[in-house]
């Protein structure tokens, strides 16, 4: 675990005690395709888990259900990357590994909302909340903000990328809005100095060779 107890200590119990539960779960159990990688496993998650469950209880109080929805899709949603790039897709696929890892350990629920999180977390919001309405019709309204509560998590972890990486304006929820100079200290806090300036000299380069 990277988060600082000083950190942890801030939390609220619920929030707290999910947190430890799903990070330990994630680090004894989860695979990662690509487990060098520096952006896209576990300590990305980690924080996506934190962030996600900080606003989970904002926006639902201590409803546990919603809240270990939003956990698992927290842990698993980039385990089955192919690169660090864009992958299109590579939410369907970890989809498919957590339907198929739950089968396998039937001591972990199963959510289907998590796969809905997960299927289109790197798809655009319309494509996302048009698919939960067609399959979750009446809870379909909850299972939306999850999904942009889950995206918002996601996203404010992009300071990772660099001084540049998030913009507040695409930010969904009221809490994420509220939310991006936490988010900001816990990256500074969990990466290394020299690896966060790597990774953001790594990040303009890529840009850079888009544009020519």
């Amino acid at each position: 675990m990277n988060i600082p107890d000083s950190e942890l200590r801030t939390l609220s119990p619920v929030v707290r005690n999910l947190f430890l539960q799903w990070d330990d779960f994630m680090h004894r159990h989860v695979k990662f395709n690509l487990p060098e990688s520096q952006i896209h496993t576990e300590g990305h998650c980690e924080r996506v888990l934190l962030y996600a469950l900080i606003m989970g209880e904002k926006i639902f109080g201590e409803d546990l259900d919603a809240l270990e929805i939003l956990a698992h899709a927290a842990i698993f949603h980039d385990t089955r990357r192919q690169d660090d790039y864009l992958d299109t897709g590579h939410g369907a696929r970890a989809a498919v590994y957590y339907e198929n890892f739950c089968k396998a350990h039937p001591d972990i629920t199963f959510h289907p909302e998590s796969v809905f999180l997960m299927r289109y977390h790197d798809l655009d919001d319309s494509k996302g909340i048009d698919a939960i309405r067609k399959c979750f019709n009446k809870d379909s309204d909850k299972v939306i903000t999850l999904y942009q509560i889950f995206k918002d998590a996601d996203a404010l972890d992009r300071w990772r990328l660099g001084s540049k990486g998030l913009d507040p304006k695409f930010l969904r929820t009221a809490p994420a809005k509220n939310m991006t100079g936490y988010s900001l200290r816990i990256v500074r806090e969990t990466i290394p100095p020299e690896q966060l300036a790597k990774t953001e000299h790594e990040v303009e380069q890529i840009i850079q060779q888009q544009n020519k």
